[in-house]
């Protein structure tokens, strides 16, 4: 099964905010990350993700995002 990244579904604001995402360096996962999804949107076997990263200045960012069953990521926000 194919994974999506959610780096590609960044938004554009948080691209000028933290910079290319190509360039954040991955720190791993928030503790307790991933959790089951409880959002009534989220389907069957939907996952919740925060993942650790600093952004391309060097500043501690986080990417929360929902990883469904199939692989395909959705809702993807990062917080300062």
């Amino acid at each position: 099964m194919e994974m999506d990244d959610p780096l590609d579904y960044v938004d554009f604001v948080d691209v000028v905010a933290h910079g290319d995402p190509s360039r954040w360096q991955f720190k791993g996962p928030k503790p307790g990350s991933p959790t089951s999804a409880t959002s009534p949107a989220a389907g069957s076997g939907t996952m919740k993700h925060y993942d650790l990263y600093d952004d391309e200045y060097g500043r501690p960012i986080e990417v929360h995002y929902f990883r469904h069953a199939d692989g395909s990521v959705g809702d993807v926000k990062v917080k300062p």
